[in-house]
């Protein structure tokens, strides 16, 4: 009788202790997860401070390259417009055999260009009726535009590319001549394809004589898009560091 007698006072002396346990290990338990609870609550004052710091210092730093960044593209898409009206004119006057005049500006009878700076308008047939040199309404068109703050012309440089076969000065972003050899911001293909200069009166030069360049400035940074009189064209950059242009 003594065996289970003492298996009897175990099993009390057991649920004894366990009872008297119990409320530590409870009262440990909710303490722990009173602290995980804050720590996972948010962040403190002093981590937000952090983190706007931080954030303030990564913007200094990203969005003055950005903006600059932002500003060379639009000067290299304003040079590709200009070298894309060229390349165009050409093709459209050998694909249609019609002449077809790029204007920057202004037409040839100087008059302010409506809508974008740069215009390809195509003139018709060779010593046609309605071949005049000039922008008439039923003439088709095609627009080419200059990205923003960006403009005709030099900024803290001078001097044309060395290749560029137009005027020795700039004039109004140019260095093209109509065929009496004034300054011009205008040029014509024939279906034959090289460029030749033209006047208001629609007298072409020969062969070979449209070429000339068109400059361009952010008023930061220069580009120049210099069309050879044979009818390639080919963009060069402002070298502040060398004061010349690129080859």
């Amino acid at each position: 009788m003594a065996a289970p007698q003492n298996a009897v006072r175990l099993r009390r002396k057991v649920r004894s202790t366990m009872c008297e346990a119990s409320p530590k290990h409870v009262s440990v338990s909710v303490r722990r997860l009173q602290y995980r609870s804050a720590m996972n609550a948010g962040f403190s004052l002093l981590e937000l401070m952090w983190a706007v710091l931080i954030a303030g210092v990564l913007a200094a730093v990203a969005v003055p390259s950005f903006v600059e960044w932002r500003e060379s593209q639009q000067l290299r898409d304003s040079a590709l417009a200009v070298s894309s009206a060229f390349s165009y004119a050409r093709s459209e006057a050998v694909r249609t055999g019609n002449i077809h005049l790029v204007l920057f500006q202004r037409d040839a009878q100087g008059t302010l260009l409506s809508g974008s700076p740069i215009l390809v308008v195509d003139d018709g047939r060779p010593a046609s009726s309605d071949q005049n040199c000039s922008i008439d309404s039923a003439e088709p068109s095609k627009q080419f535009f200059l990205g923003d703050n960006v403009t005709f012309g030099l900024t803290n440089a001078s001097g044309t590319v060395s290749t560029d076969a137009g005027a020795s000065t700039i004039t109004n972003g140019s260095t093209f001549e109509d065929a009496a050899g004034n300054a011009a911001t205008w040029v014509l293909f024939r279906p034959e394809g090289p460029p030749r200069a033209f006047s208001s009166d629609c007298t072409a030069g020969s062969i070979g004589s449209g070429g000339g360049g068109i400059y361009l400035t952010n008023g930061d940074r220069n580009t120049a898009v210099v069309l050879t009189p044979l009818g390639a064209s080919r963009t060069h950059r402002w070298l502040a560091s060398s004061a010349s242009w690129s080859s």
